[in-house]
């Protein structure tokens, strides 16, 4: 069951996203990507909610326009049962530094312990803005893979995980 819709004093509604906000996303968050393959990531967050195993949350301003997204998928392996992980996780340009990004980790890491986890994930390149905005919101490095990723043969990063835990007190 997803968490439920919470009002912000910022005036951002976060919430499990719509099959209607795929242009916004689109405009504002995946500029790359056609409304055909957003469409389609919206469908697959419908099916997975349904589940119970992971969600697309939205951002919505005061005009409905999508400002932040992210994806919460709990890990499937009975081992790992206990965690989540965040992906996709993209605040628009204007919205960046007004304190969204903690208000969309925080409503993931709801989500998270709604499904009974205690461990929140995420990974990105290292040495980005990224991983300097992550460990800004809470999350500690746990694991480094140097040359992970190849960005068209020219760039290497290192894969980096971070987590945070999701303390009882979030269900």
């Amino acid at each position: 069951m997803p968490h439920r819709l919470r009002h912000y004093s910022s005036g951002m509604l976060i919430r499990p996203v719509r099959a209607e906000d795929a242009a916004s996303l689109r405009r504002n968050c995946f500029s790359a990507m056609s409304l055909e393959d957003i469409a389609s990531l919206i469908e697959d967050s419908a099916d997975a909610m349904e589940r119970g195993e992971g969600v697309m949350l939205v951002a919505v301003d005061g005009e409905k326009e999508a400002v932040g997204t992210c994806s919460v998928s709990r890990l499937g392996h009975r081992l790992c049962r206990h965690r989540a992980e965040i992906s996709g996780f993209v605040v628009a340009p204007l919205s960046r530094g007004t304190g969204l990004a903690r208000q969309i980790v925080e409503a993931a890491r709801r989500q998270a312990a709604s499904w009974g986890c205690t461990i929140l994930e995420i990974s990105c390149r290292g040495g980005t803005h990224a991983e300097r905005a992550y460990r800004g919101l809470g999350f500690t490095e746990w694991g480094r893979l140097p040359g992970g990723f190849h960005d068209d043969g020219d760039l290497v990063f290192d894969d980096v995980r971070l987590w945070m835990p999701i303390p009882q007190d979030a269900r």
